[in-house]
């Protein structure tokens, strides 16, 4: 595993944040957050898109809400869709089908795919802070457009 110098890791800390700043000032998301970490691999990081309030996650607990997370390597200049997402309900026609009956929640990421044909995000290089931003932006709009359609809107819990 290479070792990044104490310069190398401010320059991603620095490219980090204003990723995170720039998200957040042009993101239909709620939030969008992120933490450095230098602790193995300060090139790596994640970025979560939050489609709910804070007020609205489901018994106040962040990892219940609706959100999708992308693993940024600043290095790389890569930017991948992370595995880690959010869960809806399942709707009651879902409850019926034999894939889904012993389910109680789908994946944000499974519904738009299966359902409305959103493709997945798969790994994929950046030229600028602006172009990454832009590419997970219209990701996180084509999942959540899906969101709506199958649980009726916000705040998302259950399909219809």
């Amino acid at each position: 595993m290479k070792r990044y110098t104490e310069q190398e890791v401010n320059a991603f800390r620095n490219e980090f944040e204003a990723i995170l700043k720039l998200a957040n000032e042009q993101s239909s998301a709620n939030e969008v957050s992120g933490e450095f970490s230098d602790y193995l691999m300060p090139n790596v990081q994640y970025v979560k898109f939050d489609a709910l309030k804070k007020e609205d996650w489901p018994h106040g607990i962040e990892e219940n809400s609706v959100y999708l997370t992308f693993v940024i390597n600043l290095e790389a200049k890569k930017v991948k869709a992370s595995h880690k997402c959010g869960h809806v309900y399942l709707s009651p026609k879902d409850k019926e089908t034999e894939r889904y009956k012993h389910l109680a929640m789908r994946s944000m990421t499974e519904i738009a795919q299966t359902d409305y044909k959103v493709k997945k995000f798969r790994l994929q290089g950046y030229k600028s802070t602006e172009d990454l931003c832009g590419k997970m932006e219209k990701y996180f709009k084509a999942v959540m457009d899906a969101i709506s359609k199958y649980s009726g809107g916000y705040p998302y819990k259950r399909g219809v």
